[in-house]
């Protein structure tokens, strides 16, 4: 009697753990679908505000800084204290912010408007992906490759919603956007659990763990980085060549969502078999089959293009949630923070690193910058190969039972 009962109850906590991961990656499609939103905008904003490459390298840039900086800040903070706020908060701030572009004259103004909801983007990760990590900890690779499946289907997504709208209607229609993100903000208020600290105050601090493991910190700080320089470059820069290729911005946002689609397959694959294969041996596969892919999208014709930009994006995202698994086990004591340092850190790595390529591309024109950043995942994958070639115990952070959290 004892065992079929703890059977039961085993078996409703799985239910549980599923449910709130369905509900965290549900979540996820919401605050990430504001990260891919002034990107596929691009061909109406540029003439609108009369921007370069420069200038336009450089606001993505500073998207990704801040939102990087505020991912480790928050990271840092939650591991320490403990906290829900930056679950429903963060998407909040990005859809208000972003969702504003549209009304925005001025290009100072412009960044300063698209850095606020970076920081809101940034700011719903740390907490809930140390949170989806713990509750489903002997199969972390596949709950975090459900999450991020969610985060890369709205980046997907967002496109699809918001080109037709501003292509028919003009950029002022962009705040009626904010409306997924306000109802994901408060739906998360109500139903987010709490979540405990997942280390004494006591511990030690985290930049005395990261000495401990320097090399494969900057190895994961390697990969993510230039992974994310490959992918954010080609979402800048992609919907401009598409549009000097002769294709509307319509068909440039559907063609960008097929890259951001497949990526959100590839990294539900990379996550699921990640458990079985190993984080090293995923991670570098895939980084590496995207060269090839890369090179003939930018070589083939209409149809083909697409084809193989799908592969492409595939391939560069399959790491993705691998990446952030691979980052809490190399730091079990501060998952949080790890996941800002996959998630955030070296992502604004990979973004700052776009506001050089924005120079590159006024330097020498955007077919041959284009080119030269399809075989940046072969550094990324060069990183990788540093990385521990064995999955750590996976250990938890402490969650509080799923009550309502306003009681």
């Amino acid at each position: 009697m004892h065992t079929i009962n703890t059977e039961v109850e085993s078996n409703r906590v799985t239910k549980m753990n599923f449910k709130m991961v369905t509900f965290m990656a549900i979540s996820h499609i919401v605050n990430d679908s504001y990260m891919n939103f002034f990107q596929p905008l691009l061909p109406l904003i540029i003439p609108a505000l009369g921007l370069s490459a420069t200038a336009v390298g450089a606001m993505t840039a500073l998207f990704s800084i801040t939102s990087s900086l505020s991912q480790l800040i928050i990271g840092h903070f939650t591991d320490r204290m403990g906290t829900r706020s930056f679950i429903f908060w963060g998407p909040l701030l990005a859809a208000i912010s972003m969702s504003s572009i549209g009304l925005v004259n001025d290009y100072a103004l412009l960044t300063v408007v698209i850095s606020l909801a970076g920081i809101g983007i940034a700011a719903f990760h740390p907490p809930a992906s140390a949170l989806v990590g713990s509750i489903s900890a002997e199969k972390s690779g596949r709950a975090m490759s459900l999450f991020s499946l969610g985060g890369n289907i709205g980046f997907a997504l967002m496109p699809l919603l918001v080109v037709p709208l501003a292509w028919k209607f003009g950029l002022s229609v962009t705040p009626v956007l904010a409306t997924p993100g306000l109802v994901a903000a408060v739906l998360l208020y109500k139903h987010a659990p709490a979540i405990g600290p997942s280390h004494q105050l006591a511990a030690p601090s985290f930049i005395k763990v990261v000495r401990d493991r320097l090399a494969p910190f900057l190895c994961l700080l390697g990969t993510v980085a230039f992974r994310s320089l490959s992918f954010f470059s080609l979402v800048t820069f992609l919907p401009i060549l598409l549009h000097q290729r002769g294709f509307s911005p319509v068909i440039s946002g559907t063609i960008l969502s097929v890259l951001a689609f497949s990526g959100a397959l590839g990294g539900l694959i990379g996550g699921f078999i990640s458990d079985s294969w190993g984080r090293k041996p995923v991670i570098i596969s895939s980084l590496a089959l995207a060269v090839p892919f890369l090179n003939l999208s930018l070589k083939s014709g209409d149809g083909m293009m697409v084809v193989w930009l799908g592969l492409s994006g595939a391939s560069l995202l399959a790491s993705f949630s691998v990446a952030v698994v691979a980052a809490q086990e190399i730091f079990p004591d501060n998952k949080a923070t790890a996941s800002s340092l996959a998630l955030g850190f070296g992502l604004g790595l990979g973004g700052l690193g776009v506001g050089l390529i924005g120079l590159l591309v006024d330097a020498i024109g955007l077919e041959r910058a284009i080119s030269m950043i399809s075989f940046m995942p072969l550094i990324a994958a060069a990183f990788a190969l540093g990385l521990p070639g064995r999955r750590s115990e996976p250990e938890t952070i402490r969650v509080v039972d799923y009550v309502d959290p306003n009681g």
